[in-house]
Parts: C-alpha cells; sequence; structure tokens
C-alpha cells in the first residue's frame, strides 16, 4: 500500500459532518485605516479560510461591523449575520457567525485597564454544544510596564473562566500581543494550580522566546509586511506570536465537542517567511493570490481551528507524519503505526531525485531528522515500512528552509 502526500498548499477544507471552523482575525482599525480599500482582499482571505464563526479585533464602529458582514462575509455565504456592536475603550470586538449553523444565544463584556474583552455564548446547531467564545486583544509593545497591563487583562479574564460552571467548551481567541511563554499573562492563563477548570491550553505547545526568534518561525502572526503601508502600521515582516486560539480542556479531550486534530492553522505560514513580508517569492501554505491578498488585508494573519463533536466517518490513510514542516535544523518523523514491524528504510531525494539522505529505523514510532549540510528546498521523504507479511511504502514532501 502506498500513500503519498505532496501537498503545495494546504487548501482548508472542513471535515464532513458536523464540523465548525471558528477564526480569529485582528483586521486593522477598520472601517478607518482605508478599510474600503482592503475589501477586495479581505474577502479572499475569508474565502479561502470558509469559517463558520470569525471573532475580529480592531473594529472600530457598528458601521464597520455592517461593511465586514456585507462587503466581506456575506460574499463568503449569504447566511452570515453578526453580533451587535459594543463600543468600549479604544477599538473592539466583533463576532461574525453563520446562521444556518450557529445560534447566537448573548454577549456580554469584561472591562479591563485597556480594552474590553468580548464574550459570546452560542450553540452549535447541528451537535446542539454550547460554546463559550472570548476575543482579546491585549495591551500592546515590550517593556514591564505593557506587560503588566497584560497581566491585568488576563487576571480578568482568567477571573471570569474561573467562575464558568465546571466542564463549559470555552476557547479565547485573538491579538494576544505576548511575546514569549513565560510572560506573566500568558502563565496566568495556562496555569493549571489556580481552578483547573479555568485554564487555557496552547494546542501548538511550543514554550520559548517567540519574538524575533527564527526557531518559532512557524507560529509568528505579525506582521504580513516588511514595508510600512498608506494603512498606517508599521511592517517589519513575520516575527512575532500575536495572534492565537487557547483552548479549555474540554476542547481537546477528544469527547464531546472537540478540536479536530492537526486543524490549528496560521493562514499562510508556510515557516520560510521569517522577517520578511507574507506574499515574498514563493508561499507554499497558500495560493499566490492569497498570499498577496494577506499582505494587503492585514498586518495580523488570521488562525482558525476546526471543532467537531463526532468522529470521522471514515478511517483516515496513514501518513508519515513531519513536525515542524517546513523544518530549519532537525523535525520529528512519525511513522504510522503497523502490526508485526520489523524495520523502516528510509531514503531523501531532492527535486532532481539524487539521494541525499539513507537510513535504516528500527524504533516503530519514528526518528529524528537532522537537517545537517542540506542547503534550502523541498525534498521526498521516502519510507518503506517493512513488516513480518508484507512492506509498506510512503513518500512525504519536506521543505527546508534557513
Amino acid at each position: 500500500m502506498c500513500s503519498v502526500v505532496l501537498v503545495l498548499w494546504l487548501v482548508p477544507a472542513i471535515a464532513a459532518g458536523t464540523a465548525v471552523r471558528v477564526a480569529t482575525y485582528n483586521i486593522l482599525n477598520f472601517p478607518q485605516a482605508l478599510g474600503s480599500e482592503r475589501l477586495d482582499e479581505l474577502r479572499t482571505v475569508m474565502s479561502f479560510i470558509e469559517p463558520d464563526i470569525v471573532l475580529v479585533q480592531e473594529m472600530q464602529s457598528q458601521d464597520g461591523v455592517q461593511l465586514f458582514l456585507d462587503s466581506v462575509m456575506r460574499h463568503v455565504d449569504p447566511s452570515f449575520a453578526g453580533a451587535p456592536f459594543n463600543d468600549g475603550p479604544d477599538t473592539d470586538n466583533a463576532l461574525f457567525y453563520r446562521s444556518d449553523r450557529v445560534n447566537y444565544l448573548a454577549a456580554q463584556y469584561l472591562a479591563t485597564p485597556n480594552r474590553d474583552i468580548a464574550e459570546y455564548r452560542v450553540l452549535l446547531s447541528e451537535s446542539y454544544s454550547e460554546l463559550y467564545l472570548f476575543s482579546i486583544h491585549f495591551k500592546a509593545s515590550e517593556g514591564i510596564t505593557n506587560e503588566t497591563i497584560r497581566l491585568q487583562e488576563a487576571t480578568i479574564l482568567r477571573n471570569r473562566l474561573n467562575a464558568l460552571p465546571p466542564g463549559r467548551n470555552f476557547i479565547v481567541a485573538g491579538d494576544f500581543n505576548i511575546y514569549y511563554s513565560d510572560e506573566p499573562a500568558y502563565q496566568k492563563l495556562t496555569d493549571s494550580l489556580e481552578n483547573a477548570s479555568g485554564r487555557l491550553i496552547d494546542p501548538l505547545h511550543m514554550e520559548g522566546y517567540w519574538h524575533d526568534n527564527s526557531a518559532f518561525a512557524v507560529t509568528h502572526t505579525q506582521s504580513t509586511r516588511v514595508e510600512q503601508l498608506p494603512d498606517g502600521v508599521a511592517g517589519g515582516g513575520l516575527d512575532d506570536r500575536f495572534d492565537m486560539v487557547l483552548c479549555s480542556a474540554t476542547v481537546l479531550d477528544n469527547s464531546g465537542l472537540y478540536m479536530v486534530g492537526d486543524s490549528y492553522k496560521i493562514c499562510g505560514n508556510d515557516g520560510a517567511h521569517f522577517n520578511l513580508s507574507i506574499n515574498y517569492g514563493y508561499n507554499s501554505a497558500v495560493p499566490g493570490q492569497v498570499a498577496e491578498a494577506l499582505y494587503w488585508a492585514s498586518d495580523h494573519l488570521p488562525v482558525y481551528i476546526d471543532l467537531d463533536s463526532e468522529p470521522p466517518s471514515t478511517i483516515e490513510e496513514p501518513v508519515v507524519k513531519v513536525w515542524p514542516n517546513p523544518m530549519q535544523d532537525r523535525a520529528e518523523v512519525v511513522l504510522p503505526g503497523h502490526d508485526d514491524f520489523v524495520k523502516a528504510r528510509v531514503c531523501m531525494t531532492n527535486i532532481l531525485g539524487q539521494r541525499v539522505y539513507d537510513s535504516e529505523i528500527y524504533d516503530p514510532v519514528g526518528f529524528r531528522l537532522d537537517r545537517s549540510d542540506l542547503p534550502v528546498g523541498v525534498y521526498f521523504l521516502h519510507v518503506a515500512i517493512e513488516t513480518r507479511y508484507s512492506i509498506h511504502e510512503y513518500l512525504t514532501r519536506v521543505a527546508v528552509v534557513k
């Protein structure tokens, strides 16, 4: 049996059944920052993602909500509706949802020393699952003063999460403006000691200093452009992990409403655009027109996950998984499970078909792939798993970046 994975970009198809796609997007001071001139690009991005629920940050007015709803979301699907706008300090949050799949129940807003935190409660129609959605935009910029304000915001949010009845499904998404995993605000949200039921879990589990660190290039969401554009926001390239989706434990335990495995996506991030504009050269994560739209639509990349309440109706065909991919110095290769495993024969070839790596693996789980002196480029990992009775062959594409 041969399983081939040759994906030039990850087209975001939602699994069949009750799966619901939840996206978060900082849309850049909308509509005052040339919002009407960015509508085509925003439509392109949203049409590519095909969300069912969208949490938006940097919304400025009810007029902006209506413009985004009519000119962007209803081009994706005419059933989209929007929650009423709440005018708090500075810019605000907004919620858009497909009314044929999502019932809007209620909203409230948590006041903080900076901006309001929006709390939306919805009911997913097909699974009849209730979901709390929190949209946030924490205080920006580095420095102890700004970190202290972010901690105050995170504390208000965590207190609210702790107060939710046990077992509730909740997601916190938006622009966290957090620079590293040890920052107090992030630790406050993810701490399991004070009240485990209110704890948030980061699906990526990538701890470290994210800011301007190429080791975390696959997690970065801002900025989509190096240059400063007429919309007034500074560029600098992709080097910060500001935008995230954090989940309650109930969303990650694969029972009831749960996040579909490997569905966490940062739209347009292929790991190869560290400190570059998202449309620079070739982007292997999205088609060229989507990369171009992401560049102009906002200085942030959208992030999305899929939620479901039913197991897949068909068994997924086994594949060799490589993480991270694209890789820089090394990657972990996970082999599909086979009874009576004997060994795996592994070789890697470049685009000319020349062999650049060759090994035999005796661990049925997988192995670490070191870059060694491989130049930047696209390679093909050939794996032949030998069992007592047969041989199973796989081919997986691997990108090596700086």
